[in-house]
Formats: structure tokens, sequence, C-alpha cells
């Protein structure tokens, strides 16, 4: 049995029925794939809802919602990101989580607001090693303390940081600024007793942890990135590790990516040509050693066993990276 839409979605689209007719006739042109099925399905589960949450603060905005829902839907689905065979559950799972929890704000700026939700879920979605759920439940939690659509997006961008999008963290930390002290420090699940000291030492140190009681001290690994391709991974060979500025270039093989971490997560992206010609010379820090299976640093020793024997080093801030032919993955190393 067939569940009825609600009265303000049922009613825009009886109104509108033969301008929405075309539009689908039309994307259909520019997308013969589209189906019809799978676009009448995202309307009833995923646009109504958000169509009766937002009637439900704002009535007088529930038609422009409902436009802007079925125009976006028409890309979603037709780019296979939102119906019953998406590729990317969670940008749908976007819509129906997050957009109706921030309904005034939808109500807003509609095509603004969602279109955010959507390319936030994609990018971490298409990112290997983030965690789109991690984001989902964030912004599902503290989107409603945002006064208006920027405040939103800025919140969108530290959410997305702090589930696991590590290339992120300038621009993040510039939005934590703007966002009230206290959405700044629930966004990045802070323990600290104030903003001020928690922005100092993120800027500081890109291993601190905001959620942590106490900074742990000495050299430590605090991530294994990369893995072999045969298993999913990138590399076809085990990888080597040169400076880039903060970040680090990985080769394998023909390939290189720019690798960035911090402890929210590590991410790989093609390297440019530019990235290329940017990286350094491995100079490793005063007072630290790498030989066989231990790091040393200014008297403090780490063993890395799974390393099989240290091979590479590179230094970038406060970061090692430790490469190995015996592995396919690049281990990093806080310095302290």
């Amino acid at each position: 049995m067939e569940t009825a839409l609600s009265p303000a979605f049922a009613a825009f689209l009886r109104n509108a029925r033969p301008e929405l007719n075309a539009r689908f006739a039309e994307a259909r042109r520019m997308r013969p794939d589209l189906d019809g099925d799978a676009f009448a399905a995202f309307l009833r589960d995923t646009a109504d809802p958000l169509v009766a949450a937002v009637a439900a603060v704002s009535p007088e905005r529930a038609a422009d919602v409902a436009r802007a829902a079925f125009e976006l839907g028409l890309e979603l689905v037709g780019q296979g990101l939102a119906g019953p065979a998406a590729r990317e559950p969670a940008v749908e799972a976007g819509w129906r989580q997050v957009a109706p929890a921030v309904a005034s704000l939808v109500a807003a700026e509609p095509e603004r607001v969602l279109a955010a939700i959507g390319n936030a879920l994609h990018r971490l979605a298409s990112t290997p090693g983030a965690r789109p759920a991690e984001w989902l439940a964030a912004m599902e939690q503290l989107g409603p303390r945002c006064a208006d659509a920027n405040a939103f997006l800025a919140l969108g961008q530290v959410a997305a940081w702090r589930a696991g999008m590590a290339h992120y963290r300038a621009g993040a930390l510039a939005a934590a600024d703007a966002l009230p002290p206290a959405l700044a420090m629930a966004a990045l699940r802070a323990a600290g007793d104030g903003w001020g000291e928690v922005r100092g030492w993120l800027a500081a140190d890109p291993w601190y942890d905001p959620s942590a009681l106490a900074r742990p001290g000495g050299p430590r690994v605090v991530a294994r990135a990369g893995a072999f391709r045969g298993f999913g991974g990138l590399f076809v060979e085990p990888p080597v590790a040169t400076a880039a500025g903060d970040h680090f270039i990985v080769r394998s093989g023909d390939d290189g990516w720019l690798l960035t971490a911090d402890a929210f997560g590590a991410t790989f992206h093609r390297a440019t040509d530019a990235e290329r010609a940017r990286r350094g010379p491995s100079i490793i820090p005063p007072g630290v050693t790498a030989r066989g299976t231990t790091v040393e640093v200014n008297g403090a020793r780490l063993d890395v066993p799974e390393i099989g024997e240290i091979a590479g080093v590179a230094a970038a801030g406060r970061t090692l990276a430790l490469t190995s032919a015996w592995t396919h993955a690049v281990i990093l190393v806080a310095l302290g």
C-alpha cells in the first residue's frame, strides 16, 4: 500500500504538475538513464518528509523548498547519488537526517543548504578513510544550533575536518573562528577550558586531540596510511615519502600523491606538478634517529615492529613518515 504524501508536498505537485512534468522530460533528455521509478521513490521517501518538516515551521516556504528539492533531486538521482540504487547512500541520508533537523535554515535558503549537505557527503563518501556517518551525526545534533546558513556551512566544514578530512585543516580552523565558541568546541568534541586554548593547541600541533583530557608526550605512532592496491589501497609497490611543506609527497611506481594527516585522519590526493616541485629534502630534525625498527627522539625510544625495517624517513613539521620495503603503508610518527 503506497504511503500518502504530506498535504504540503501533495499540493505543490498537484499545482505545478505541467511544469514539473516538463522539467522531468527535459532532464531525461539530458540523462537518458534517469529512472522515473527511482525519482518517484526519492520524492516520496526523501523530499516529502523534508517538505513536511519545513511546512511545520515555515508553511509559507514549503512550496519553495519543494521546488528546490525537486530540482536538486533530478540531479542527484540522475547522477546515481540518490534513489533506491544510489551508489553513495550517505548523500540521501543527509537529506533525511540533517535537512529536517535544520528545517528553518532549509526554509530560508533551500538550494544553498540542501546542495551543501549533498556536496559535503559526496566528498566524504568519496574520500578513503573519511567517516560520513560521523559527519551526519554531528550535523544532525549541532546543526539546529546554527543561527543561519553561513554558520551551518562553517559548522559543516569543521565537522568534515573532524570526520577525517585532514586537508580541510586550515580552512576548518578559520571556519571554527566564525562560530560561537561553544559551538566550535562542541563540533570538535573539545575538552579544554575554552576555545582560545583549544584553538592554540590545534594550530600548533596537528596531533593534538581536543577530546583527550591529557596530551601524550614523546614519540608515538599516530597513523598507518595507505595499503596495497590488491587489497583496495593505492600502492602497487612499497611507497617512498618525501617532505612537501607540512605534508608529504608519496610515490609508488609511477604514481604520486599528496598525503595530509592529523589527529582526525589521513587523506591522499593526486599530486599536481606544482606539489611535486614543492617537495623538499628529507632533512631529519636534530635529535632524531631511525634505524632498524626503532625511532629515537631526544633520547626517547619508539619501536615500530610492523615496519620490518625502516628504509626511508621524511620529516614535515612535527611528523615523521616512515617507509619500508616490507609494507605498503606509510607509518606516521608524532615527534611529541
